[in-house]
């Protein structure tokens, strides 16, 4: 059983980039899911091997046609790929004849010259599920890894449109932490994603954060040069550095169509070295860009480069994502990663203190992210009662940026904390304890929101003002704290 594998290329240097259907070539379809059948019924099931080969008898019995099916479907891990639009599993299969004993599959891109063949493009659900094969099998070489069962969805109706996702209407290739499942886009014409590995992976990744690991990033649009609220460019920056990481390959390329119909492009870039000029104007703890290199740098060797001393491999940067990355009582961002990664057994801090000066990042040395002055001003300590803080929020800005958010530390004592946010714009409370959250308050367009936390004693709480002041330039917030 094999399937077309077409590369996603693209060149930094001239920012051009494409799917490769002239370098297609066909890869075994590895740990998949055989079956022979009669009609419905199963006479036989086994499991491609590495090289996608695999064997099985069978007694026929039953009625019906007599077919060898290959699922688009693993058990170690456990991966299938579905049509979000009618549920089913993808699959590829022929007719036997009772006296076959060999029967070689192949699913073809169906690419035909300037567009696809609907009745042969049947590589896509394979192409990512061996995408994502590979970046569990990365994990697993280095450590003993239990995925979580997993369920993608990708359709050729898939379509970059909010909406009903039964219709296709996905938005983007993306993880939906409400149903732990990923989808992916693939409407020809349109955007397709399948062959595009690091965007399968990038999303893989989201998926195990959720499951292994923990994000307490806020989501929504981002880009390179944005200056993201810190929970959202380590989530995105560790996306892509994962993808370069476990692939391996360190040149991110998403392809899509230049209008509808239109001949095939792409974007990306390269995790190992930036352009010239930079793609990364505003660095540090605030570019998803930063955090990018910074991982991949800590992940690699950096022979070639002086100033990355530093290379820990795949296996110590799962037990940073796995351990206190996963039980920080800070939010999830780049600080709490760098702090949990010197306290790992053999890592030089100050080799890595010297790499973070390389991106503009001072020395952090606390989950709180302190010896970085602009990620420590995030986290406001809250540290008698009543207590009120004014500060100034950036209208004009989205939700997910740093300008519309601020954070506040206070230590529960056991008794009930009532938290206030007063403005003349829209504004929202999140609370935060260990990552879980235990209170959201968000009224209306009002400015004014309280909520209210039962506390335990010693245990930090994590107050997060999201603002959505819509009208550029700085917007005064009133913050009180009381207890009890």
């Amino acid at each position: 059983m094999t399937y077309d594998f077409v590369p996603a290329v693209f060149d930094p240097a001239t920012g051009t980039g494409t799917l490769a259907f002239a370098q297609a070539s066909q890869r075994p379809v590895r740990g998949a899911t055989v079956q022979v059948m009669k009609g419905a019924t199963v006479l036989a099931t086994t499991s491609t091997d590495e090289s996608g080969r695999y064997g099985l008898t069978f007694t026929e019995s039953g009625t019906g046609q007599l077919a060898a099916v290959v699922l688009a479907r693993t058990t170690a891990p456990a991966i299938l790929v579905q049509d979000n639009t009618d549920g089913a599993i993808w699959a590829i299969g022929a007719n036997l004849d009772a006296t076959a004993t060999t029967m070689d599959l192949r699913a073809t891109h169906g690419w035909a010259g300037s567009s696809y063949d609907p009745a042969r493009r049947s590589a896509g659900p394979f192409a990512i599920l061996d995408s994502m094969t590979t970046a569990a099998r990365a994990f697993l070489a280095v450590r003993p890894v239990a995925f979580p069962p997993l369920v993608v969805n990708w359709s050729p109706e898939n379509v970059p449109q909010t909406g009903d996702k039964t219709l296709g209407q996905i938005g983007t290739s993306h993880f939906s932490p409400a149903d732990g499942q990923i989808y992916i886009l693939g409407k020809a014409g349109v955007d397709t994603d399948e062959f595009d590995s690091h965007v399968i992976v990038h999303e893989w990744g989201h998926y195990f954060e959720k499951n292994l690991s923990r994000s307490d990033s806020p989501g929504g649009p981002h880009g390179s040069g944005d200056v993201l609220d810190p929970r959202l460019s380590f989530g995105e920056g560790y996306g892509n550095a994962i993808a370069a990481m476990v692939l391996p390959e360190s040149t991110y390329a998403d392809t899509n169509w230049a209008g509808p119909g239109g001949s095939l492009t792409a974007f990306g870039f390269d995790a190992e070295t930036p352009p010239v000029p930079t793609d990364d104007p505003l660095p540090g703890v605030f570019s998803e860009t930063t955090v990018l290199r910074l991982l991949y740098d800590i992940f690699d060797g950096g022979s070639a480069e002086a100033f990355d001393p530093v290379g820990v491999g795949l296996g110590v940067v799962y037990d940073v994502l796995v351990g206190p990355q996963k039980a920080t009582g800070a939010f999830t961002t780049i600080g709490s990663f760098v702090a949990g990664l010197k306290a790992q057994p053999g890592v030089n801090a100050a080799a890595v203190d010297a790499l973070l000066a390389h991106y503009g990042i001072g020395p952090i040395s606390t989950e709180w992210g302190d010896g970085d002055p602009d990620l420590r001003a995030m986290y406001v300590d809250v540290t008698s009662f009543p207590a009120s803080v004014n500060l100034q929020l950036g209208g004009g800005f989205e939700y997910n940026k740093w300008e519309q958010n601020q954070y506040f530390v206070i230590t529960g004592s056991g008794a009930q904390v009532t938290v206030s946010a007063t403005s003349t714009e829209d504004v929202a409370l999140v609370v935060v304890q260990a990552g879980q959250r235990v209170a959201q308050v968000d009224q209306g367009t009002s400015g004014t929101e309280t909520a209210t936390v039962p506390t335990i004693a010693g245990k930090k709480y994590l107050v997060n003002l999201v603002g959505f002041g819509a009208t550029p330039g700085n917007y005064a917030v009133a913050m009180s704290f009381t207890s009890p």
